[in-house]
């Protein structure tokens, strides 16, 4: 954190080279259509049945007050949390009796709770809601509540990141936190979207970092001969974009845009955005010469100046990267699983 950087909506440094002339012209730009998506928005009435229409305006965006009940009714966490009601405080409620957590424990033997505890002042430090008592509390529990939900999986490292993604994204206009909101989208995010991610094989996670190698071979196939010749595997690099959802690697407002078309459209927003970035970097790609270089470029690939414009990001995520369709991922990802079924 640099002391005295201006920060964003949601509490974060904007980078060194922040220009608040052109940010003022870039809002400025956009208050239009803003303006124009709130009144779409709220004509809508609560109702968001999945649709062509739906689709496209989620993928404009959806405006911060409306992203909680959106995300909530696209995903099944609005089904899980009407069918479940007072299963959550159930749960924090256990949270709150230490032996509940006495024989849970990582696959080193280390107590859960313990990772947990020391995780929490580690997500996103270098913001002040997360200084805050009351949101760390949350945070601590809703990641103690999934982890005695889903005992298969527990607590991984990541998911504080996407929990407290998740706080900021559904808090409400006068700063109340939604914790139960939260916990039933981690669920739903996990069952229906990242399934093996967080597993201790992380199956579903190694095939898909596969998969985005064959994709790149494919459409972008010299960068792809040229990353090979370090011969060092692209799981290194791109594994925590899977995993924390791009979260350490985008500005939270392109996050946050990111996440309005992943409850909407799955796992393949994943895979192209992860394309765009070989897209829209392949010439800076072609000047490197060695694997540190590799390295570094990886580490700050993601935070020029057009990832901070969401608006123009998210259109050239779906404009760059070609057709991207459900069955052929899938097909993909089958063969992939074969391969490493074969391998084991």
């Amino acid at each position: 954190m640099v002391e005295g950087l201006p920060k964003d909506e949601y509490g974060f440094d904007w980078p060194p080279s922040f220009d608040a002339a052109k940010h003022a012209a870039y809002i400025e730009k956009h208050s239009k259509k803003q303006k124009k998506a709130l009144k779409i928005w709220a004509a809508l009435d609560g109702k968001y049945i999945k649709s062509d229409t739906l689709k496209k305006l989620i993928r404009k965006g959806i405006p911060r007050q409306y992203r909680c009940e959106v995300w909530m009714s696209i995903s099944s966490a609005k089904y899980l949390m009407e069918n479940n009601v007072g299963r959550y405080n159930i749960l924090v409620t256990k949270c709150a009796d230490e032996e509940t957590y006495s024989n849970i424990r990582d696959t080193s033997g280390e107590k859960q709770l313990d990772i947990i505890r020391r995780d929490l002042p580690r997500t996103f430090p270098e913001n002040p809601s997360f200084k805050q008592p009351v949101m760390l509390n949350n945070l601590q529990d809703v990641l103690l509540a999934f982890a005695l939900y889903k005992p298969e999986i527990g607590y991984c490292q990541g998911l504080n990141f996407i929990v407290g993604t998740l706080l900021l994204a559904t808090q409400k206009d006068d700063g109340e936190l939604r914790p139960e909101e939260c916990f039933w989208l981690l669920v739903s995010l996990i069952d229906d979207i990242l399934p093996d991610y967080y597993s201790d094989r992380m199956t579903s996670l190694n095939k898909d970092c596969l998969v985005l190698d064959t994709l790149l071979k494919k459409r972008l196939p010299k960068i792809h001969t040229q990353l090979s010749a370090f011969d060092l595997p692209l799981q290194m690099f791109v594994t925590k974009w899977f995993v924390c959802l791009f979260v350490d690697s985008l500005p939270m407002q392109t996050v946050l845009r990111v996440w309005d078309v992943i409850f909407n459209e799955g796992v393949k927003v994943i895979f192209r955005v992860s394309v765009y970035q070989f897209v829209v970097h392949k010439y800076e790609l072609k000047q490197i010469s060695d694997a540190s270089g590799l390295a570094l470029f990886f580490r700050e690939m993601f935070w020029d100046n057009a990832a901070w414009d969401s608006y123009t990001y998210m259109k050239n995520v779906f404009k760059k990267t070609g057709k991207m369709a459900r069955t052929s991922l899938e097909e993909k990802r089958s063969h992939q699983h074969n391969i490493m079924y074969l391998q084991r």
